[in-house]
């Protein structure tokens, strides 16, 4: 049986070990940018800045200031600047390029601005809520999840430990399209209160009707 445990355990980091190598090998063939990421370019020539906001579409394509579009295939976040730098010089002289880039997610439940907000990847998911309004007063901000379409991305659990250490969307591979979902305190309906309020009373009145059958059974 410690045999066949161990070999259990193997089989599973050999799963592990080959699904990473699947991801590294999918980011460094696809890039870390999807459809709807944005980033800040300013263009410095001579004495002059030109900034502009681009916006990766389906295709991984951007348009730059009238220039030609560029294609993000590939793209790195750490090779962003060097690759647009180098497409700029193609059509301007003397020039240089600073870019920022924001990662676009959604954020529902106990915020107070519920919504769609593109933000640096460097900034910890804690201050995010911020942009969102902060918490609401019923929000259970201890439950939060960031979901990924049908898939939970972080779980419960893994997100106190980000929120406690402050770890960035980058470190948490939080990227466009993401979802970040604070879930709000449960609350009782009328309705609800009423039918719990009915149940309690006529357990009680049960037991004290079972109560007096009880002792009037015993008395002789």
């Amino acid at each position: 049986q410690r045999d066949l445990s161990a070999g259990n355990l193997k089989d599973k980091d050999r799963t592990r070990l080959q699904a990473e190598a699947n991801a590294v090998k999918l980011r460094l063939s696809e890039g870390d940018f999807h459809p709807g990421d944005r980033f800040l370019i300013t263009i410095i020539q001579d004495a002059s800045t030109r900034p502009d906001t681009a916006t990766v579409r389906d295709s991984l394509l951007v348009s730059l200031i009238g220039l030609p579009d560029l294609s993000l295939q590939g793209t790195l976040r750490s090779e962003l600047n060097e690759k647009l730098t180098a497409h700029v010089a193609r059509f301007l002289r003397n020039s240089s390029v600073r870019t920022i880039v924001f990662t676009r997610v959604a954020i529902f439940g106990g915020v107070l601005r519920p919504g769609y907000y593109s933000v640096p990847p460097d900034q910890p998911i804690g201050d995010l809520l911020m942009v969102a309004g902060g918490t609401a007063p019923e929000a259970r901000l201890n439950e939060l999840q960031v979901n990924r379409g049908s898939a939970t991305l972080i779980s419960v659990k893994e997100s106190r430990k980000a929120l406690k250490e402050g770890r960035t969307l980058e470190q948490l591979d939080v990227q466009s399209g993401d979802e970040i979902k604070i879930p709000l305190k449960r609350k009782m309906s009328g309705q609800t209160i009423v039918q719990l309020v009915f149940v309690v009373s006529s357990i009680f009145f049960a037991l004290v009707n079972f109560l007096k059958l009880y002792y009037s059974q015993q008395q002789p």
